[in-house]
Protein backbone atom coordinates (compact mmCIF):
# COMPACT_ATOMS: atom_id res chain seq x y z
CA UNK A 1 0.00 0.00 0.00
CA UNK A 2 1.06 3.72 -1.01
CA UNK A 3 1.79 5.71 2.16
CA UNK A 4 0.57 9.32 2.31
CA UNK A 5 3.28 11.99 3.17
CA UNK A 6 2.25 12.06 6.74
CA UNK A 7 2.57 8.24 7.13
CA UNK A 8 5.76 8.43 5.76
CA UNK A 9 7.31 11.57 7.37
CA UNK A 10 5.81 9.54 10.66
CA UNK A 11 8.11 6.63 9.66
CA UNK A 12 10.98 8.63 8.81
CA UNK A 13 10.37 10.03 12.66
CA UNK A 14 10.31 7.05 14.54
CA UNK A 15 13.39 5.63 12.55
CA UNK A 16 15.31 8.29 14.22
CA UNK A 17 14.00 8.57 17.02
CA UNK A 18 15.03 4.36 17.34
CA UNK A 19 18.65 5.16 15.70
CA UNK A 20 19.16 7.15 18.99
CA UNK A 21 19.48 10.28 16.94
CA UNK A 22 17.04 11.89 19.35
CA UNK A 23 17.31 10.71 23.13
CA UNK A 24 14.93 10.03 25.84
CA UNK A 25 12.73 13.54 27.12
CA UNK A 26 14.73 15.78 24.49
CA UNK A 27 12.83 18.44 22.60
CA UNK A 28 12.35 17.73 18.92
CA UNK A 29 11.43 20.03 16.45
CA UNK A 30 8.86 21.95 16.43
CA UNK A 31 5.96 21.95 13.66
CA UNK A 32 6.98 24.90 11.93
CA UNK A 33 10.75 23.43 12.09
CA UNK A 34 10.19 20.42 10.66
CA UNK A 35 7.96 21.87 8.13
CA UNK A 36 10.85 23.46 6.84
CA UNK A 37 13.77 20.36 7.49
CA UNK A 38 11.28 18.15 5.48
CA UNK A 39 9.96 20.49 3.19
CA UNK A 40 6.29 19.77 4.02
CA UNK A 41 3.05 21.45 4.66
CA UNK A 42 2.10 21.85 8.15
CA UNK A 43 -1.22 19.74 7.66
CA UNK A 44 1.27 16.89 6.92
CA UNK A 45 3.62 17.47 10.06
CA UNK A 46 0.78 18.07 12.57
CA UNK A 47 -0.76 14.47 11.01
CA UNK A 48 2.52 12.52 11.69
CA UNK A 49 3.57 14.44 15.32
CA UNK A 50 -0.29 13.15 15.49
CA UNK A 51 0.95 9.16 15.05
CA UNK A 52 3.93 9.80 16.73
CA UNK A 53 1.73 10.76 19.84
CA UNK A 54 -0.73 8.02 19.66
CA UNK A 55 2.09 5.70 19.43
CA UNK A 56 3.91 6.67 22.47
CA UNK A 57 7.29 8.16 20.47
CA UNK A 58 6.28 11.67 21.65
CA UNK A 59 3.87 13.94 24.30
CA UNK A 60 3.18 17.75 24.29
CA UNK A 61 4.68 19.56 27.09
CA UNK A 62 1.98 22.92 27.04
CA UNK A 63 3.48 25.97 25.88
CA UNK A 64 7.05 24.91 25.60
CA UNK A 65 6.46 21.86 22.33
CA UNK A 66 7.24 18.04 21.77
CA UNK A 67 9.23 16.15 23.55
CA UNK A 68 10.45 12.36 22.79
CA UNK A 69 8.76 9.91 25.70
CA UNK A 70 10.77 9.22 28.92
CA UNK A 71 10.43 5.79 28.68
CA UNK A 72 11.48 5.81 25.03
CA UNK A 73 15.04 3.41 25.72
CA UNK A 74 13.32 0.20 24.63
CA UNK A 75 12.36 1.37 21.50
CA UNK A 76 15.36 3.23 20.35
CA UNK A 77 17.89 0.37 18.21
CA UNK A 78 21.15 2.46 17.63
CA UNK A 79 23.51 4.73 19.62
CA UNK A 80 22.54 7.75 21.86
CA UNK A 81 24.66 11.00 22.01
CA UNK A 82 25.81 11.48 25.96
CA UNK A 83 27.55 13.89 27.20
CA UNK A 84 30.03 13.57 30.11
CA UNK A 85 31.42 16.18 32.35
CA UNK A 86 34.26 14.13 33.42
CA UNK A 87 36.31 11.10 31.97
CA UNK A 88 37.29 8.47 34.09
CA UNK A 89 39.15 6.07 31.02
CA UNK A 90 42.37 5.26 32.74
CA UNK A 91 42.00 2.53 34.89
CA UNK A 92 39.82 0.64 32.69
CA UNK A 93 41.72 1.11 29.78
CA UNK A 94 45.30 -0.08 31.16
CA UNK A 95 44.10 -2.57 32.32
CA UNK A 96 42.48 -4.11 28.99
CA UNK A 97 45.41 -3.03 27.11
CA UNK A 98 47.45 -5.22 29.33
CA UNK A 99 46.15 -7.93 28.13
CA UNK A 100 45.82 -6.67 24.57
CA UNK A 101 49.52 -6.52 24.47
CA UNK A 102 50.64 -9.72 26.03
CA UNK A 103 53.49 -10.35 23.91
CA UNK A 104 52.88 -14.28 24.33
CA UNK A 105 49.56 -13.74 22.12
CA UNK A 106 49.12 -13.30 18.98
CA UNK A 107 48.01 -9.47 18.78
CA UNK A 108 45.17 -8.86 16.72
CA UNK A 109 43.52 -6.69 19.35
CA UNK A 110 46.58 -3.73 19.65
CA UNK A 111 46.72 -1.54 15.73
CA UNK A 112 50.49 -1.86 15.62
CA UNK A 113 51.50 -3.05 11.53
CA UNK A 114 53.41 -5.47 11.38
CA UNK A 115 57.05 -5.81 10.83
CA UNK A 116 56.22 -8.23 7.87
CA UNK A 117 55.03 -4.16 6.44
CA UNK A 118 57.65 -2.06 7.84
CA UNK A 119 60.73 -0.98 5.68
CA UNK A 120 63.17 -2.50 8.11
CA UNK A 121 66.00 -3.50 5.83
CA UNK A 122 65.71 0.68 4.91
CA UNK A 123 65.37 2.28 7.91
CA UNK A 124 68.56 0.24 9.05
CA UNK A 125 70.45 1.75 6.30
CA UNK A 126 69.02 5.47 6.75
CA UNK A 127 69.82 4.82 10.53
CA UNK A 128 73.56 4.08 9.60
CA UNK A 129 73.35 6.90 7.27
CA UNK A 130 72.49 9.48 9.81
CA UNK A 131 75.43 8.57 12.20
CA UNK A 132 77.23 10.03 9.80
CA UNK A 133 75.93 13.00 10.08
CA UNK A 134 77.62 15.67 13.00
CA UNK A 135 75.07 17.54 13.71
CA UNK A 136 72.91 14.60 15.02
CA UNK A 137 74.67 15.45 18.48
CA UNK A 138 73.01 18.71 18.63
CA UNK A 139 69.85 20.02 19.82
CA UNK A 140 68.45 20.86 16.35
CA UNK A 141 65.88 23.30 15.28
CA UNK A 142 63.30 23.81 17.89
CA UNK A 143 60.04 23.19 15.92
CA UNK A 144 62.29 20.29 14.12
CA UNK A 145 64.52 19.90 11.47
CA UNK A 146 64.08 22.45 8.43
CA UNK A 147 64.35 20.09 5.46
CA UNK A 148 62.02 17.39 6.78
CA UNK A 149 59.30 19.95 8.03
CA UNK A 150 59.32 21.31 4.00
CA UNK A 151 58.94 18.11 2.62
CA UNK A 152 56.03 17.49 5.39
CA UNK A 153 54.93 20.67 4.18
CA UNK A 154 54.96 20.03 0.10
CA UNK A 155 53.67 16.43 0.18
CA UNK A 156 50.77 18.20 2.78
CA UNK A 157 50.04 20.80 0.37
CA UNK A 158 49.54 18.12 -2.30
CA UNK A 159 46.66 16.41 -0.45
CA UNK A 160 44.67 19.73 -0.48
CA UNK A 161 45.97 21.34 2.66
CA UNK A 162 48.45 24.06 1.81
CA UNK A 163 51.18 24.78 4.24
CA UNK A 164 54.24 26.09 4.17
CA UNK A 165 57.41 24.95 6.30
CA UNK A 166 56.58 27.72 9.30
CA UNK A 167 53.68 25.90 10.12
CA UNK A 168 54.69 22.27 10.94
CA UNK A 169 56.07 21.46 14.55
CA UNK A 170 57.62 17.70 14.81
CA UNK A 171 56.68 15.45 17.45
CA UNK A 172 57.08 12.40 19.47
CA UNK A 173 54.27 10.68 17.61
CA UNK A 174 50.83 11.47 16.92
CA UNK A 175 49.33 11.10 20.41
CA UNK A 176 51.59 14.12 21.36
CA UNK A 177 50.65 16.20 18.71
CA UNK A 178 47.16 15.89 19.35
CA UNK A 179 47.80 16.88 23.04
CA UNK A 180 50.18 19.77 22.20
CA UNK A 181 46.61 21.02 19.64
CA UNK A 182 44.06 20.66 22.58
CA UNK A 183 46.14 22.07 25.52
CA UNK A 184 46.61 25.13 23.14
CA UNK A 185 42.74 25.77 22.86
CA UNK A 186 41.49 24.71 25.79
CA UNK A 187 41.66 25.01 29.48
CA UNK A 188 40.02 22.31 32.05
CA UNK A 189 36.49 22.11 31.88
CA UNK A 190 35.88 22.54 28.48
CA UNK A 191 34.22 20.59 26.06
CA UNK A 192 34.78 18.92 23.60
CA UNK A 193 33.29 16.98 20.94
CA UNK A 194 34.33 13.28 19.48
CA UNK A 195 32.93 10.92 17.10
CA UNK A 196 32.19 7.50 18.94
CA UNK A 197 33.66 5.16 18.44
CA UNK A 198 36.93 6.36 18.09
CA UNK A 199 40.40 5.29 19.15
CA UNK A 200 41.38 4.94 22.39
CA UNK A 201 43.78 6.76 23.95
CA UNK A 202 42.33 9.79 22.98
CA UNK A 203 40.11 9.12 26.66
CA UNK A 204 42.94 9.16 28.38
CA UNK A 205 44.72 12.72 27.02
CA UNK A 206 41.16 14.15 27.39
CA UNK A 207 41.28 12.90 31.28
CA UNK A 208 44.46 14.10 31.97
CA UNK A 209 43.42 17.96 30.98
CA UNK A 210 40.63 17.63 32.34
CA UNK A 211 37.87 17.92 29.47
CA UNK A 212 34.13 17.03 29.41
CA UNK A 213 33.11 15.01 26.77
CA UNK A 214 30.33 14.56 24.36
CA UNK A 215 30.02 11.52 22.27
CA UNK A 216 28.52 11.59 18.76
CA UNK A 217 28.16 8.48 17.00
CA UNK A 218 28.57 7.31 13.86
CA UNK A 219 24.94 6.29 11.12
CA UNK A 220 26.28 3.36 9.45
CA UNK A 221 28.31 4.60 6.63
CA UNK A 222 27.59 7.78 5.84
CA UNK A 223 29.24 8.66 9.16
CA UNK A 224 27.91 11.24 11.44
CA UNK A 225 25.26 13.40 10.45
CA UNK A 226 26.00 16.97 10.01
CA UNK A 227 22.29 18.33 11.62
CA UNK A 228 22.89 16.22 14.87
CA UNK A 229 26.22 17.63 15.10
CA UNK A 230 25.00 21.35 14.60
CA UNK A 231 22.34 20.14 17.20
CA UNK A 232 24.64 19.20 19.71
CA UNK A 233 26.92 21.75 19.33
CA UNK A 234 24.41 24.32 20.02
CA UNK A 235 23.10 22.41 23.21
CA UNK A 236 26.52 22.14 24.58
CA UNK A 237 29.12 24.69 23.02
CA UNK A 238 31.95 22.90 22.90
CA UNK A 239 35.23 23.88 22.45
CA UNK A 240 36.69 21.55 20.14
CA UNK A 241 36.22 19.11 17.82
CA UNK A 242 38.29 16.08 17.95
CA UNK A 243 37.84 13.35 15.18
CA UNK A 244 39.32 11.19 12.36
CA UNK A 245 37.64 11.91 8.97
CA UNK A 246 40.00 9.77 7.25
CA UNK A 247 39.70 6.14 8.00
CA UNK A 248 39.02 6.48 11.91
CA UNK A 249 39.82 4.00 14.11
CA UNK A 250 38.09 1.54 14.71
CA UNK A 251 35.76 1.58 12.10
CA UNK A 252 37.86 2.47 8.99
CA UNK A 253 35.22 4.84 7.72
CA UNK A 254 36.06 8.02 5.36
CA UNK A 255 33.64 11.15 5.70
CA UNK A 256 32.91 12.19 1.80
CA UNK A 257 34.57 15.58 0.44
CA UNK A 258 30.79 16.95 0.88
CA UNK A 259 30.34 15.60 5.00
CA UNK A 260 33.64 17.42 5.48
CA UNK A 261 32.83 20.31 3.89
CA UNK A 262 29.56 20.66 5.75
CA UNK A 263 31.12 19.49 9.31
CA UNK A 264 34.13 22.63 8.94
CA UNK A 265 31.18 25.00 8.16
CA UNK A 266 29.33 24.37 10.92
CA UNK A 267 32.52 24.19 13.07
CA UNK A 268 33.91 27.32 11.66
CA UNK A 269 30.15 29.09 12.41
CA UNK A 270 30.07 28.63 15.85
CA UNK A 271 33.51 29.01 16.57
CA UNK A 272 34.90 25.69 17.03
CA UNK A 273 38.34 24.59 16.39
CA UNK A 274 39.67 21.55 14.97
CA UNK A 275 42.14 18.78 15.91
CA UNK A 276 42.24 16.54 13.28
CA UNK A 277 44.03 12.58 13.37
CA UNK A 278 45.24 11.86 9.83
CA UNK A 279 47.58 8.93 11.00
CA UNK A 280 45.66 6.50 8.68
CA UNK A 281 45.13 9.05 5.77
CA UNK A 282 48.06 7.54 3.28
CA UNK A 283 46.20 3.98 3.69
CA UNK A 284 43.22 4.30 1.26
CA UNK A 285 42.16 1.46 -0.53
CA UNK A 286 40.74 2.75 -3.43
CA UNK A 287 41.03 5.70 -5.39
CA UNK A 288 43.38 8.71 -4.66
CA UNK A 289 44.96 10.31 -1.27
CA UNK A 290 41.25 11.50 0.42
CA UNK A 291 42.10 15.32 1.67
CA UNK A 292 41.97 15.89 5.51
CA UNK A 293 38.38 17.67 7.04
CA UNK A 294 40.93 20.78 7.85
CA UNK A 295 41.10 21.23 3.86
CA UNK A 296 37.54 22.69 3.93
CA UNK A 297 37.97 24.37 6.74
CA UNK A 298 37.63 28.66 6.82
CA UNK A 299 40.92 29.89 7.78
CA UNK A 300 41.17 33.36 9.68
CA UNK A 301 43.98 34.97 12.12
CA UNK A 302 40.70 35.28 14.55
CA UNK A 303 38.96 32.72 13.97
CA UNK A 304 38.95 29.35 15.29
CA UNK A 305 42.02 27.13 14.67
CA UNK A 306 42.35 24.15 12.74
CA UNK A 307 45.48 21.02 13.64
CA UNK A 308 46.10 18.89 11.80
CA UNK A 309 48.05 15.76 13.36
CA UNK A 310 49.93 12.15 11.88
CA UNK A 311 52.88 10.60 12.27
CA UNK A 312 55.10 7.59 10.59
CA UNK A 313 53.86 5.16 13.50
CA UNK A 314 51.40 3.31 11.11
CA UNK A 315 53.71 3.25 7.80
CA UNK A 316 57.26 3.37 8.76
CA UNK A 317 57.67 1.95 12.13
CA UNK A 318 55.90 2.74 15.51
CA UNK A 319 59.41 2.69 17.16
CA UNK A 320 60.33 5.86 15.37
CA UNK A 321 58.08 8.40 17.46
CA UNK A 322 57.94 10.79 14.92
CA UNK A 323 55.10 12.73 14.08
CA UNK A 324 53.45 16.65 13.47
CA UNK A 325 51.33 19.07 13.88
CA UNK A 326 50.20 21.00 10.82
CA UNK A 327 48.72 24.16 11.51
CA UNK A 328 47.57 27.51 9.43
CA UNK A 329 46.65 29.05 12.28
CA UNK A 330 48.13 28.35 15.84
CA UNK A 331 51.71 27.14 15.47
CA UNK A 332 52.79 29.75 17.74
CA UNK A 333 50.61 28.38 20.62
CA UNK A 334 52.03 24.56 19.87
CA UNK A 335 55.43 25.54 19.51
CA UNK A 336 55.13 27.19 22.41
CA UNK A 337 53.86 24.24 24.48
CA UNK A 338 56.48 21.98 22.83
CA UNK A 339 59.42 23.83 24.17
CA UNK A 340 58.01 23.61 27.78
CA UNK A 341 58.52 20.24 27.59
CA UNK A 342 61.62 19.24 25.99
CA UNK A 343 63.88 22.00 23.69
CA UNK A 344 64.07 19.71 20.71
CA UNK A 345 62.73 17.13 18.93
CA UNK A 346 65.11 13.81 18.56
CA UNK A 347 67.89 14.95 16.16
CA UNK A 348 68.79 11.38 15.15
CA UNK A 349 65.42 9.59 14.34
CA UNK A 350 64.76 13.20 11.93
CA UNK A 351 67.84 12.55 10.07
CA UNK A 352 67.17 8.98 9.39
CA UNK A 353 63.73 9.45 8.27
CA UNK A 354 64.75 11.79 6.26
CA UNK A 355 67.81 9.47 5.00
CA UNK A 356 64.78 7.16 3.96
CA UNK A 357 63.00 9.61 2.46
CA UNK A 358 66.06 10.55 0.22
CA UNK A 359 65.77 7.62 -1.72
CA UNK A 360 62.11 8.42 -2.73
CA UNK A 361 61.08 5.29 -1.18
CA UNK A 362 57.97 6.56 0.50
CA UNK A 363 55.55 6.59 -1.96
CA UNK A 364 56.40 3.25 -3.26
CA UNK A 365 56.24 1.52 0.29
CA UNK A 366 52.60 2.95 0.66
CA UNK A 367 51.30 1.36 -2.33
CA UNK A 368 52.68 -1.74 -1.05
CA UNK A 369 50.94 -1.47 2.23
CA UNK A 370 47.94 -0.17 0.41
CA UNK A 371 47.39 -3.22 -1.73
CA UNK A 372 48.46 -5.93 0.76
CA UNK A 373 46.40 -4.12 3.17
CA UNK A 374 43.19 -3.80 0.92
CA UNK A 375 43.84 -7.79 0.22
CA UNK A 376 44.25 -8.06 3.31
CA UNK A 377 40.58 -6.92 4.41
CA UNK A 378 38.73 -8.60 2.40
CA UNK A 379 40.49 -12.43 2.67
CA UNK A 380 40.19 -11.53 6.42
CA UNK A 381 36.33 -10.30 6.27
CA UNK A 382 35.38 -13.57 3.67
CA UNK A 383 37.35 -15.82 6.52
CA UNK A 384 35.41 -14.56 9.32
CA UNK A 385 32.23 -14.53 7.69
CA UNK A 386 32.14 -17.72 6.22
CA UNK A 387 33.68 -19.16 9.43
CA UNK A 388 30.91 -17.71 11.77
CA UNK A 389 28.05 -18.82 9.26
CA UNK A 390 27.67 -15.42 9.08
CA UNK A 391 26.93 -14.59 12.85
CA UNK A 392 29.63 -11.57 12.65
CA UNK A 393 28.67 -8.09 11.23
CA UNK A 394 31.84 -6.47 9.82
CA UNK A 395 32.43 -3.00 8.64
CA UNK A 396 33.87 -3.27 5.55
CA UNK A 397 36.64 -0.39 6.47
CA UNK A 398 37.97 2.38 3.26
CA UNK A 399 41.49 2.19 4.32
CA UNK A 400 43.39 1.51 7.33
CA UNK A 401 44.27 -2.32 8.77
CA UNK A 402 41.94 -2.82 11.50
CA UNK A 403 38.31 -4.20 10.75
CA UNK A 404 35.79 -3.22 13.04
CA UNK A 405 33.11 -6.29 14.33
CA UNK A 406 30.12 -6.40 15.67
CA UNK A 407 28.75 -10.02 17.45
CA UNK A 408 26.16 -10.66 19.76
CA UNK A 409 28.87 -11.35 22.66
CA UNK A 410 30.28 -9.62 25.27
CA UNK A 411 33.41 -8.04 23.92
CA UNK A 412 34.81 -7.89 27.12
CA UNK A 413 34.17 -11.41 27.86
CA UNK A 414 35.16 -12.41 24.58
CA UNK A 415 38.82 -10.51 25.07
CA UNK A 416 39.21 -13.43 27.91
CA UNK A 417 38.00 -16.66 26.02
CA UNK A 418 40.21 -15.35 23.08
CA UNK A 419 43.25 -15.12 25.62
CA UNK A 420 42.37 -19.14 25.82
CA UNK A 421 43.25 -19.55 22.40
CA UNK A 422 46.36 -17.58 22.44
CA UNK A 423 44.91 -14.54 20.89
CA UNK A 424 44.33 -11.30 21.74
CA UNK A 425 41.52 -8.66 20.49
CA UNK A 426 39.85 -5.13 21.32
CA UNK A 427 36.88 -5.25 22.64
CA UNK A 428 34.49 -2.63 21.55
CA UNK A 429 34.12 -0.79 25.60
CA UNK A 430 37.47 0.72 24.97
CA UNK A 431 36.30 2.87 21.98
CA UNK A 432 33.34 4.77 24.04
CA UNK A 433 32.85 6.13 27.10
CA UNK A 434 29.23 4.69 26.85
CA UNK A 435 28.28 1.34 26.73
CA UNK A 436 26.85 1.38 22.80
CA UNK A 437 29.96 -1.06 21.76
CA UNK A 438 30.14 -3.65 24.32
CA UNK A 439 28.86 -5.89 21.45
CA UNK A 440 31.89 -4.83 19.09
CA UNK A 441 35.19 -5.93 18.77
CA UNK A 442 38.37 -4.54 16.87
CA UNK A 443 40.48 -6.93 14.96
CA UNK A 444 44.25 -6.07 13.57
CA UNK A 445 44.95 -7.82 10.13
CA UNK A 446 48.22 -6.75 9.88
CA UNK A 447 49.48 -9.75 11.48
CA UNK A 448 48.88 -11.33 8.31
CA UNK A 449 47.55 -14.84 6.85
CA UNK A 450 50.36 -17.52 7.77
CA UNK A 451 48.88 -21.04 8.11
CA UNK A 452 49.01 -20.47 12.00
CA UNK A 453 46.85 -17.44 12.11
CA UNK A 454 44.29 -18.63 9.98
CA UNK A 455 44.31 -21.84 12.05
CA UNK A 456 43.61 -19.11 15.15
CA UNK A 457 40.83 -16.87 13.34
CA UNK A 458 39.10 -19.98 11.99
CA UNK A 459 39.23 -21.17 15.46
CA UNK A 460 37.84 -17.99 16.69
CA UNK A 461 35.48 -17.58 14.18
CA UNK A 462 33.89 -21.07 14.81
CA UNK A 463 32.47 -19.50 18.27
CA UNK A 464 30.17 -17.60 16.81
CA UNK A 465 28.40 -20.45 14.92
CA UNK A 466 24.96 -21.17 16.07
CA UNK A 467 23.64 -24.50 14.47
CA UNK A 468 25.68 -26.40 16.80
CA UNK A 469 28.17 -28.49 14.40
CA UNK A 470 30.99 -26.16 15.39
CA UNK A 471 34.01 -27.56 14.37
CA UNK A 472 36.27 -26.27 17.43
CA UNK A 473 35.15 -24.47 20.71
CA UNK A 474 37.16 -22.37 23.00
Amino acid sequence: MVKTKYEQLAIDLKNEIRSGFYSENEKIPSLREIQSIKSCSLTTAKEAYRILEEEGYIYVQNKSGYYVQKNISSLILGPQNEFYDTVEADDRIQQIMNTVMDPKLISFGAAIPSEAYLPIHELNNAFKKALLHKEIFRYGDLQGNPHLREWLAKRTSMFGYRVNTNQIQITSGCTEAITYSLIAVTEPGDTVIVPSPIYVGLFQILETLKLKVVEIPYRGKEGISVTEFEKLVKRHKPKVFLFASNFNNPNGILFSDETKHSLANVSYKYGIHLVEDDIYGDLYFEGTRPKPLVSFFPHTNNGPKSFLCSSFSKTLSPGLRMGWVVTKNGIHSVSKIARAFKIAENHPTQICVLEFLKRQTYERHLKFLRSEYKKLSKETMELLITQSDGNLKITKPDGGFVLWIESALDGDKLLLEAKKIGMAIAPGSLFGLSKHWNHFFRLNISVGQSSKIREKLILFANRFQKNGNRKKTF
